[in-house]
């Protein structure tokens, strides 16, 4: 019997190369799987408001401060950019850093934001844990300082409060493999009425869109075409589920929104919602923007374009398709895919 010595390139390691590979393999071919089994066409959304392709991104207030953050949102205003941005209500109390609207210079920041056309989103009242008293007490706080209710939540972190998070994030395997690798150390109760924590019903009547999961490349609505989305076993707190694509910190949103991919994004017509910490290094001591960052940002607003706020732009396709609640095999489907997609990340970027 004759048998075959497998080749590999040069300097390829047979150990991490290989795994590496594998990932990068699968992950492309459940990809391909989710965006051909929708159960419906996957939206090619030919007519955006405005332009050929949407963008915007959602900012994750971790650690964001005014001389850290404004430099970003002052670059975005100049080049016609509109994008949400998440804050806290009450000053953190945990490991996390960052201001919040209890500080008069973050909150008139804040206020020019929302008064520039940006999107104020929630990232629950606080870093750490809040009661349910304090809760509500913080979401009236917001509607009385930025005179709405927020209407986007973005669970944060280990947050107790965090609604449908940890375990009950995912479905089938996934949750399955994350109860066996957390067990009751990641456990949130902000959709448990028995717990100190909980304020799912307040979120049901306020809340619209929650983020969930989070994919490596810049056409979102390819992998999730059916966003906004509702799930039946989480309906009872919580109103619509979007997905987003990975720009956690500035290495990756650099790579994310280099103009190659963004050319690929308007020939595809597609939607890119970035999820980032506009904290996470995008502004220099210098208090300048990183350089990469601002020429791909000015590259992309050369482009013909509709950029909204992440609201917005999930109001517009709402306001397009009948919502129906996802499948669980659709849901099923967008988790391994995700899990697939952190482990290309971890390998490349080692987080």
């Amino acid at each position: 019997m004759l048998h075959r010595t497998r080749r590999f390139p040069r300097g390829y390691s047979t150990v991490g190369g290989h795994v590496s590979l594998w990932v990068r393999g699968f992950s492309a071919y459940v990809s391909r799987i989710v965006e051909s089994d929708t159960g419906r066409a996957v939206r090619s959304l030919t007519r955006w408001p405005k332009g050929k392709f949407a963008f915007t991104v959602v900012d994750d207030t971790d650690n964001s401060t005014v001389h850290n953050v404004k430099p970003v949102y002052d670059l975005l205003r100049e080049c016609g950019l509109r994008t949400t941005k998440t804050v806290w209500v009450y000053p953190p109390r945990d490991n996390f850093s960052g201001q919040c609207l209890q500080d008069g210079d973050y909150r008139e920041f804040i206020y020019e934001l929302r008064e520039d056309g940006f999107e104020i989103a929630l990232h629950n009242v606080g870093s750490g844990a809040f009661t349910r008293d304090e809760i509500l007490r913080g979401v009236e706080e917001f509607r009385e300082l930025m005179g709405f209710y927020p209407t986007m939540q973005i669970n944060h972190a280990s947050n107790p409060d965090n609604l449908y998070w940890g375990v009950e994030r995912f479905t089938g395997l996934v949750s399955s493999l994350m109860k066996l690798m957390f067990g009751d150390r990641r456990v949130y109760q902000g959709n448990n009425p028995e717990s100190e924590y909980f304020w799912g019903d307040v979120a049901k009547k306020h809340v619209k869109f929650i983020r969930n999961h989070t994919f490596n490349g810049i056409n979102t609505l390819r992998y999730d075409p059916r966003m906004p989305y509702r799930v039946r076993h989480k309906d009872k707190y919580s109103n619509y589920w979007f997905s987003s694509s990975d720009g956690h910190t500035i290495e990756e949103f650099n790579a994310l929104t280099d103009p190659k991919n963004v050319l690929k994004l308007e020939e595809q017509g597609g939607l890119c919602i970035v999820y980032t910490h506009f904290a996470s290094g995008f502004v220099k001591d210098s208090g300048k923007v990183d350089p990469i960052f601002e020429r791909n940002i000015r590259f992309l607003a050369s482009r013909d374009g509709w950029f909204a706020p992440a609201g917005e732009i999930l109001d517009y396709l709402l306001s397009r398709e009948v919502v129906e609640f996802a499948s669980r095999s659709y849901l099923a489907r967008l988790d391994a895919v995700w899990l697939l997609q952190r482990l290309v990340k971890k390998l490349r970027y080692g987080r």
